[in-house]
């Protein structure tokens, strides 16, 4: 297309899946920059994530019963495709000899894993590439407890890390220490750890330029669990406040739907509410999206993962995966084809794009020649 306005080109491309993207790198050397730059790289996810539709969207999967694997498959497949949805295998630069894969967080196309030795990775499932992040410096003999975040701080255009350790020898005097990891400068550094609690041991779900987490008062008291977030570029702590949910044996776990904080309460034996606060920061925006009662088929352990157009939450249940329609109160499992896997452990909803998991000025060097 020599003929084309750069304009006009750009716009096309944009509006390319990753996948068509990648091909069309090997067209010229300037193509090859323009793919690479990142004011195309910003523009290709502003338009991705306006798309009206899930084709820009994948579901990242990491099976119980192979802990070093990870699959990944089109979030559509999912919730439209009646036959069995084919998941492919990725590789990933593992570090530890035994590891363990679980989700911290996705943000922007990059999802963050943990594994059992506590090594952090940078994943972009879109383009396959991978960044394992420095030692964070935290005392994992000491601090025993270990808890992750991760998301994108847009005033200094950089990705962060939050690792917090807690040590509580005998329940008594417990000690915390927060690093948090810059991108841009690969590189970790302390910072002013939460006074207020103790922070779950689940990770932060990034929401509006935050991190949340859930905090238990220093008494242990259930009925005193809040929210706490923390702003990723002012790196300072708030708090949210919760919905008017029903008391009783309820067990909280944060989350994030359509780009809204969650919080889903499991009231055990009985139900499972999901909550969405529609207004960031407003307490009367929380609403309730769905409660979903305990049945044969749903036992209240779920990790609610996405809203359709329909309505249907689609809903990681155990070992499986399940849609949700509370129009009718159905579930449908979903099956998966997972070539050396049978279960899905962890499940996660990411967005394509071309954001890098690392600093990499190879191709602009490229491009400057």
């Amino acid at each position: 297309m020599p003929d084309l306005p750069q304009e006009l080109i750009v716009d096309i491309l944009t509006r390319l899946p990753v996948k068509s993207i990648l091909r069309f790198r090997c067209v010229s050397k300037s193509w090859l920059c323009l793919i690479a730059s990142p004011h195309f790289i910003k523009s290709h996810l502003t338009i991705s994530t306006k798309v009206n539709n899930h084709a820009r969207h994948g579901l990242l999967l990491a099976p119980i019963d192979a802990p070093t694997e990870l699959y990944t498959c089109s979030l559509y497949s999912v919730l439209y495709q009646r036959s069995p949805v084919s998941a492919e295998k990725v590789q990933l630069p593992l570090q530890s000899k035994y590891p363990r894969l679980s989700f911290v967080g996705c943000c922007n196309g990059l999802v963050c894993l943990s594994e059992g030795s506590h090594d952090l990775i940078l994943f972009n499932p879109s383009t396959r590439k991978s960044n394992v992040l420095p030692n964070s410096g935290i005392d994992v003999g000491k601090f025993k407890h270990m808890t992750y975040g991760f998301g994108y701080d847009e005033v200094h255009d950089d990705y962060k890390v939050v690792a917090i350790g807690y040590s509580c020898p005998y329940g008594m005097n417990c000690q915390t220490i927060v690093n948090v990891y810059s991108l841009r400068t690969n590189s970790w550094r302390n910072i002013q750890g939460y006074e207020g609690g103790f922070i779950s041991s689940c990770s932060g779900v990034f929401v509006n330029g935050a991190l949340h987490w859930l905090v238990v008062s220093e008494d242990g008291s259930i009925s005193s669990w809040r929210i706490v977030s923390l702003n990723l570029a002012t790196e300072t702590y708030g708090e949210k406040l919760q919905p008017n949910y029903e008391k009783g044996n309820v067990a909280f776990t944060p989350g994030v739907l359509e780009g809204n904080l969650c919080v889903f309460y499991n009231h055990y034996e009985v139900k499972f509410d999901v909550w969405v606060m529609k207004e960031y920061g407003l307490k009367e925006s929380w609403t309730k999206l769905a409660c979903i009662p305990y049945s044969v088929n749903f036992k209240g352990r779920a990790s609610p993962l996405f809203v359709s157009e329909a309505g249907e939450i689609l809903l990681k249940h155990d070992y499986s995966l399940m849609l949700y329609n509370g129009k009718v109160d159905i579930f449908t499992n979903r099956d998966l084809q997972m070539q050396g896997a049978n279960y899905p452990g962890a499940a996660a909803v990411y967005i394509e794009s071309l954001v890098s998991p690392h600093i990499d000025e190879v191709g602009h060097k490229t491009c400057a020649q």
